[in-house]
This record gives structure tokens, C-alpha cells and sequence, in this order.
């Protein structure tokens, strides 16, 4: 039963850049949250915080995308959180440009 034995010792750590990557997605998934939250609890009358929270929401989205997808250009570092936070900012992303694209009414 060797294959209960896996170790695995490695010098590697995360990339700095999907690090931060992970860290802007989980706020933007919180101001997305709080903004949607905010938005119930008025009854849809919320006005600007939810508008600047959307926003909000966007910018680091687009950004953390930008700084994971960059992040795999580091060399001899395990890309989980690059993976990870690429992934969920992306996803986030797209979301928040299509809400915006149906509050223009197109």
C-alpha cells in the first residue's frame, strides 16, 4: 500500500501574483454581495452604493484577471491561486460587464 505514502517536499510556493489575484476576487465577490444584499434591503432603491459598489466590484475583477493571468509567467511556482483567481475574477467580470450592459438597455 504505497500509494497512501505520497509526500510531496518542494522548494515551490504560490505566485505572488496569483496571491493577490485570489485576494481581489474574494473582494470583489464581497462588494458584489454586500451590493446585492444592499439592493433587497431597500427594495431596489439604493441608488449610488450599489452603483459604486458594482463598480467597485468591476475594477478589481478586471484587474485581478490582469494579475493572474500575468502571474503565470513566473517561473517554478505552483499556479493553484493563479488558476483559482484568474478563474473567479474572470467570471465575476463578465458578469458585472452583462449587468451593466442590461442596465443600459441594449
Amino acid at each position: 500500500m504505497k500509494f497512501f505514502n505520497k509526500y510531496k517536499f518542494s522548494n515551490k510556493s504560490q505566485t505572488l501574483g496569483g496571491t493577490i489575484s485570489a485576494v481581489m476576487g474574494l473582494a470583489s465577490l464581497g462588494c458584489l454581495s454586500y451590493g446585492v444584499f444592499v439592493a433587497f434591503k431597500k427594495s431596489g432603491n439604493a441608488g449610488i452604493e450599489v452603483g459604486s459598489m458594482g463598480l467597485l466590484a468591476l475594477m478589481l475583477a478586471v484587474i485581478g484577471t490582469v494579475i493572474g493571468l500575468l502571474s503565470f509567467k513566473e517561473d517554478d511556482k505552483f499556479y493553484t491561486l493563479s488558476k483559482i483567481g484568474s478563474m473567479l475574477c474572470g467570471i465575476l467580470a463578465v458578469f458585472m460587464i452583462a449587468v451593466f450592459i442590461m442596465g443600459l438597455g441594449f
